[in-house]
């Protein structure tokens, strides 16, 4: 069965003199746009296999030794999204946010594609990489920033269910067509986001611990309640034991306001259940799971963020459905 989500890049039917102009153009439209040099000229090989869920995007890389920029320029303009690179021979050196970190076999490394960054691979290198939108990883995590550039140990506790679990999606793919394509890259992210709330690391940012641990109870809370409609700043401060006016305190910190990121909470949530609907999902149903008392505010609110009606992401996550059956 023919499967249409999955693309291929490999130096092996290019001239050597080509190669490294051809494996360059591959990882900017496999990844983003980045600076390559490579330690080898002409003999230089690589591949990439690439899985796209809709909802995020898995792709195993084999590449000999390299060394990549994320320019400053290059950060502009572009869709946000971040990279969790997870070695499985070789080694990989990042740096970003004056942070470095290498990682070989078992470890991983999150990389944000909105920041400048410099990583470097070693000779003979594989590797899993999971490409996400930078929104989807906000909605679960709150602000990344704190999670670039460490090193983290995916073999114990929750890290280890998310790499198991990436494992057997990264199997299933390579060997059938899916039609759960957009569910298990949601359950990556998801799987994710529990891993790295349990790493020490997690509550380590450039204000303090106090004021993230506030905000990791804060964003748990808003998830768990997103369905209620009257979601509010006083029900958000009650059922965590803070006043209202630290809450606004805490977001003002961020730069955003409770009631707009709640907004867009319920937006993300609406577009990601959007992208994963079966036959049974409705424009209504989702509304009612975001939190949105009717279906016409959701509509409104969708279409500003997204300049697309929901039943046109909807649609064309059916469409893809039918696809992937043929």
């Amino acid at each position: 069965m023919f499967n249409v989500m999955h693309k291929c890049y490999s130096t092996d039917d290019v001239p050597e003199n080509d190669r490294q102009g051809y494996w360059s153009q591959a990882i900017c439209d496999a990844l983003f746009k980045l600076k390559l040099s490579v330690t080898k000229e002409g003999d230089f090989r690589g591949r990439i296999d690439c899985w796209d869920f809709s909802t995020s995007e898995l792709l195993r890389i084999d590449s000999d030794a390299l060394e990549s920029q994320r320019l400053r320029t290059d950060c502009n303009g572009e869709e946000s999204h971040i990279l969790l690179t997870l070695p499985v021979s070789g080694s990989v050196t990042f740096s970003q946010l004056g942070r470095t970190a290498t990682c070989t076999a078992g470890q991983s490394v999150l990389e944000l594609g909105e920041e400048p960054y410099d990583i470097a691979y070693g000779d003979n290198s594989r590797m899993w990489v999971l490409k996400m939108p930078a929104a989807a990883v906000r909605s679960r995590l709150g602000d990344p920033r704190r999670f670039s550039a460490r090193g983290y140990n995916m073999r114990e506790g929750v890290a280890r269910l998310f790499y198991d679990y990436l494992r057997l999606v990264a199997h299933a793919c390579r060997t059938s067509s899916i039609e759960a394509y957009p569910q298990m890259g949601a359950h990556l992210i998801d799987l994710l986001a529990l891993s790295l709330q349990n790493h020490p690391d997690a509550l380590q940012s450039q204000s303090s611990a106090v004021k993230d641990a506030h905000l990791s109870r804060i964003e748990a809370y808003v998830r768990k309640h997103l369905t209620d409609a009257e979601l509010s700043p006083g029900s958000i401060a009650q059922g965590c034991g803070i006043s209202v006016r630290y809450l606004h305190t805490l977001f003002r910190d961020t730069g955003d306001s409770v009631s707009c990121w709640i907004r867009d909470q319920r937006l993300h949530y609406a577009y990601e259940a959007l992208q994963r609907a079966n036959k049974f999902t409705t424009v209504a149903s989702v509304a009612y799971d975001a939190g949105f008392s009717d279906q016409s505010k959701l509509t409104r609110a969708f279409k500003s963020k997204y300049s697309q009606l929901p039943s046109e992401v909807l649609n064309a996550a059916r469409n893809r459905s039918i696809q992937m059956k043929m």
